[in-house]
């Protein structure tokens, strides 16, 4: 705590009042505020008044209001026992409600149900250092006009609310911050011991007496407590943890620091049900190397590294902040009908190239849909275009990357490439004019063992040594798409699903589509419906069968699931 500036006369006489009053030092002696504490805190008592209906208000603790308008005002909290006629049983002030807060922290924000709350998790704070701030209204039950602004609850990794603020406030806050909270139930605060003080603050920031997250905020956290438990952290590209997807993006973050604008790069991740969350490091024993270190989303979700933005990211910063407004207020965050969205997928790659079979056009627009929830499926079909030399192969591939999830085109290339690549990229990996793939073994013998063993979710990884000298194990699990006139060996081919172009067949269709609008369209489908699609893909997977239902199945529920009956007739045509 730091301490207040120096008081005036009025203020002065407010502390002596309290040096006077043996029942209010005593009270705060119980809450474990020593003298110097209640200088530090600007303590004092205020003098008898009289209420607007007519009762005389007497025994009242006062404290300074720092207000952003920086006038002088002081605010008021009941002693029990001590306050005659109280005007709330906790605290008040007059005017609009102001923010009390103690501690400096950045990593974790606790919201409490009054100042005397806050001021006892303060001196706690300061005994350990802990890098956490506590906050609560001037007027418990109602929310400071600047606790409205996303911005105000963003330099937090983690946000903790007491049951004791109330379920208006909670409510409120969750809907402000647009973030998980956690939420526990502490009660009796008043009369804790002062030698409890520590332990309180200790269980609150360990989850004891953790009821729930908000609803606002979605899944439940992950549970702590000592032990030994299985590690399962999740790539975020493409993620997919409890029913939910995930989007890392990147913003420039601005915030007037002592008077000066200050810039920083921040990665966020969006979450299915439009919360935006942030990732942290978890606390680790002392000398624990960063590598061994566990990095976290604010609802408990344990990821493999920091969260980056991918190198291709392809939802634009509009789009996802369109998806969190949506999400947040109750809304579709899809304006359009799915199988709209979709057919319009289908007009756009008509529109940069003809295809001589319609079914295979629907597959490609399949496809596209698949890219944007790939992690949902355990097994993934290869999309093989062939055809002859100017048939529109590179023209095919590269439609369907314009539309696809965080895509990038990769020419001749290595299996480390490869890798690498998709790793960074986390969505569409495009291998352009690859030829060599149609028999076993030769030059390109490993990056076709990369694409053999890289479209089932439990087999996509490899080991890479890092500069370092240090071997890290990649994921890189995702959809992959060739172009190639000469074909591919059959091991590789059991993989594919394929289409074929043949030069001069028709015209390209007339039509403009803004891509750029559709692909976030996309985004957000999947987004929504990703459940409706994962409910599909099971009941498909029950059904068992061979290489070509495995790799079909994703298709298949993607079509079941988003309403696009021409999709499912493009796959029951090619396996008759």
């Amino acid at each position: 705590m730091s301490k207040n500036a120096r008081p005036d006369a009025y203020h002065r006489r407010l502390q002596s009042n309290l040096r006077r009053n043996a029942e209010a030092c005593a009270a705060l002696a119980e809450w474990g505020f020593q003298q110097e504490d209640q200088l530090v805190l600007g303590l004092g008592v205020r003098e008898p008044y009289v209420r607007t209906d007519g009762r005389t208000v007497s025994g009242v603790l006062a404290y300074p209001l720092h207000a952003a308008s920086g006038r002088g005002r002081f605010g008021c909290v009941n002693i029990r026992g001590v306050t005659s006629n109280a005007e709330h049983e906790i605290a008040w002030s007059a005017g609009d409600p102001t923010t009390v807060r103690v501690g400096n922290g950045s990593s974790t924000l606790i919201v409490a149900g009054g100042p005397v709350s806050v001021w006892r998790l303060g001196l706690a704070v300061a005994r350990a250092g802990a890098d956490v701030a506590v906050i609560a209204s001037s007027q418990p039950g109602r929310m400071p006009e600047e606790w409205s602004a996303r911005r105000f609850w963003a330099p937090w990794i983690r946000l903790i609310i007491l049951n004791e603020a109330g379920a208006s406030v909670r409510e409120a806050v969750a809907t402000a911050a647009n973030r998980p909270l956690e939420v526990v139930d502490l009660s009796g605060t008043e009369t804790m011991p002062v030698e409890r003080q520590d332990e309180w603050l200790s269980d609150i920031l360990n989850g004891v007496g953790r009821v729930q997250e908000t609803k606002r905020a979605g899944n439940d956290i992950v549970e702590d407590g000592e032990g030994d438990f299985a590690a399962d952290p999740i790539p975020l590209h493409g993620g997919f943890a409890r029913g939910q997807l995930l989007y890392p993006f990147r913003v420039e973050r601005r915030c007037r620091t002592s008077g000066r604008m200050a810039y920083s790069y921040e990665t966020l991740v969006l979450r299915g049900d439009g919360a935006i969350m942030e990732a942290g490091v978890l606390p680790a024993p002392p000398g624990t190397p960063p590598h061994r270190r566990v990095h976290a989303l604010n609802d408990g979700t344990r990821i493999t590294t920091a969260p980056e933005q991918s190198r291709t990211a392809s939802w634009s910063l509009e789009g996802i902040r369109a998806y969190s407004a949506a999400r947040r207020d109750g809304r579709n965050p899809c304006q359009r009908d799915s199988g709209v969205i979709l057919s319009d997928v289908g007009r756009f790659i008509a529109s940069r190239v003809s295809l001589p079979r319609n079914e295979d056009a629907w597959i490609a627009v399949g496809f596209v849909a698949l890219t944007h929830m790939f992690r949902v499926f355990d097994a993934l079909p290869i999309m093989l275009v062939t055809g002859e030399k100017g048939s529109g192969k590179s023209e095919l591939a590269s439609a369907v990357a314009d539309l696809s999830f965080n895509s990038t085109v990769m020419a001749q290339g290595s299996a480390a490439a490869l890798v690498r690549l998709a790793s960074d990229c986390g969505g569409l990996v495009v291998l352009d004019d690859v030829e060599g793939l149609d028999t076993a073994g030769g030059a390109f013998g490993e990056l076709a063992q990369c694409l053999k063993v890289g479209y089932k979710a439990h087999t996509a990884k490899k080991p890479l040594t890092a500069p370092s000298g240090r071997v890290d194990v990649h994921d890189f699990f995702g959809p992959r798409l060739i172009t190639t006139t000469r074909g591919v060996d059959a091991v590789l081919a059991s993989r594919c699903i394929s289409v074929g172009t043949t030069p001069g067949t028709s015209q390209r269709l007339a039509g403009e589509i803004d891509g750029n609008a559709l692909r976030d369209e996309l985004h957000a489908l999947a987004m929504s419906r990703v459940g409706d699609v994962r409910d599909a893909y099971l009941r498909f997977r029950e059904r068992g069968g061979s290489r070509v239902d495995e790799i079909t199945a994703p298709l298949f529920a993607i079509s079941e699931a988003l309403d696009c009956a021409p999709i499912r007739e493009a796959l029951t045509s090619k396996q008759r």
